[in-house]
């Protein structure tokens, strides 16, 4: 029955965030050409970075497996999980389940070949840049990575996790950590949901991961992206 099955609250608001844009972004005249979904909010999910930074793994994967086995048994078509740094858990996620899971780092990676851009830098939690799992599908692909400094890293995990804390979704801070990196030859990754909600104007070169699991999910599901 359901097309898509969404493993979320990593955190809420970025679950909404993700829910609200594949809505808006499928070709839709009435409800019932929208997309038949069910959404796990799964918010007490352990905290994704602080697992890979101190090893605890299983604490993590013993719970989404658990969401795993419900879309399972539901027997959804695909999966799409709106969380950067879970996915350094990807390989093992597919030995939980045969059902299709959308790899949203691959995918973007994929997108931005596609435009031909050679140069990254990405932003995200400490979990999600200490693990390099980024850098693992750019070297695939022959895209190369910028570092970004340790004090920018810490600021932007403060951003996010203040974000997680506050709701508050001031962006100045985050706007001109990506100003130092960002240019015509580097395309910036915003690789955290929490960061993608907030404000980035089109003049930054930048691609949001979120967006593209958007648009993926729509895809994978059967249905078709709005033209803009």
């Amino acid at each position: 029955m359901y097309k898509l099955g969404v493993i979320g609250g990593m955190g809420p608001l970025a679950t909404v965030k993700f829910y609200d844009k594949v809505v808006l972004n499928t070709e839709a005249h009435n409800d019932n050409e929208h997309i038949d979904l069910i959404v796990l909010n799964h918010s007490t999910m352990p905290d994704r970075t602080k697992c890979i930074i101190e090893k605890k793994d299983t604490d993590f994967l013993n719970e989404i497996k658990k969401d795993l086995e419900i879309l399972d048994k539901i027997g959804v078509d695909v999966v799409a999980i709106p969380c950067n740094t879970s996915h350094y858990f990807y390989d093992e996620f597919k030995n939980f389940t045969n059902l299709k899971i959308i790899n949203m780092i691959e995918e973007t990676i994929l997108e931005i070949k596609r435009k031909g851009i050679k140069n990254i830098a990405v932003f995200g939690t400490l979990g999600t840049l200490n693990s390099k799992v980024y850098n693992k599908y750019a070297e695939k692909n022959g895209i190369k990575v910028k570092e970004i400094t340790l004090d920018d890293k810490n600021s932007v995990m403060d951003i996010i996790y203040k974000i997680k804390e506050t709701n508050n979704l001031e962006n100045k801070d985050f706007i001109e950590i990506l100003n130092k990196y960002c240019d015509d030859e580097t395309i910036g990754i915003i690789a955290c949901t929490e960061l993608s909600l907030l404000d980035i104007s089109k003049n930054i070169n930048t691609i949001d991961a979120l967006d593209v699991l958007v648009n993926k999910s729509i895809e994978y599901s059967g249905a078709k992206i709005k033209k803009l």
